[in-house]
């Protein structure tokens, strides 16, 4: 039966490796081009304010105008047309899907195989940019 320090050690291994593996590199990378552009962050803050203006309106029940729903789509666009933002979506795809195959095969499912790849439909209507 293993300890507690056996499963602390698979775990510092497991995380050493996700660290290492490609797409968190680039995950990092996108990362940091995203932080050292102040347009592509302006972009970013105004979409997502405005995304939980929406969605603020949306749960509570709150009629969503025309105007808000076509002030979403230019800002969606905004954010579609940076690169910086569409190559950090991409990373960050990426990683999430390394992410939801190791969750799977720790709950002892099989690993689906790797999703689409990023770009065919990638961009979809809510891109989920945040950084944490």
């Amino acid at each position: 039966m293993p300890t507690t320090q056996d499963i602390l050690d698979a775990a510092q291994k497991l995380g050493k490796l996700i660290a290492s593996h490609d797409s968190a590199g680039k995950l990092e990378a996108a990362a940091r081009k995203l932080q050292g552009d102040v347009e592509a962050q302006r972009i970013l803050t105004d979409y997502n304010r405005h995304l939980e203006k929406v969605s603020e309106k949306e749960a509570t029940g709150k009629p969503i105008e025309v105007a808000d729903k076509q002030q979403l789509e230019k800002l969606q666009g905004a954010v579609v047309r940076n690169p910086i933002l569409r190559d950090f979506q991409v990373a960050q795809m990426d990683y999430l899907d390394l992410m939801r195959r190791v969750d799977e095969a720790m709950a002892g499912g099989e690993p689906a195989a790797a999703a689409p790849a990023p770009g065919a439909g990638a961009l979809g209507a809510k891109p989920g940019l945040k950084l944490s």
